[in-house]
């Protein structure tokens, strides 16, 4: 593992977006229904975002009226973002001293790029070799 691999290697480039007066079972159905497990919330495009809305937010709302309920209502704010051009070390450290799961990847013009999960680092720390699995 090299330790100066950047976080422009290794993140998922684009940001799943919704207005904040989005309806929350809209974004239960994305993160339910696709692989995203984070969707940002901001009012335009380009924009950093106001918040994010992961499964944690979802859940925390279990059982209660969905259609009372808005993206804005939910989201986490204070949304934790990284360069691109940083070490991914660099990322891992803000990750857990953060206690989070992902952190917003921003180009140097400012507009969000992408996430950096950690799930985005352990299949980097996997590196390319052949993984064994028990059934």
């Amino acid at each position: 593992m090299d330790k100066k691999r950047l976080v422009r290697d290794v993140y998922h480039r684009g940001v799943i977006l919704c207005k904040p007066d989005t309806p929350l079972q809209e974004v239960v159905g994305v993160l339910a229904n696709t692989g995203i497990h984070a969707v940002m919330v901001a009012e335009r495009e380009g924009e950093p975002p106001e918040g994010i809305i992961s499964h944690t937010e979802v859940i925390a709302h279990y059982g209660e009226d969905m259609a009372a309920l808005h993206a804005g209502d939910v989201a986490t704010t204070g949304v934790i973002s990284v360069s691109e051009g940083v070490t991914v070390e660099a990322a891992v450290k803000k990750i857990l001293e953060s206690n989070i799961h992902r952190l917003l990847v921003m180009g140097e013009d400012g507009r969000p790029l992408g996430i950096l999960s950690t799930t985005d680092i352990v299949r980097e720390m996997r590196n390319t070799r052949r993984m064994w699995y028990l059934d």
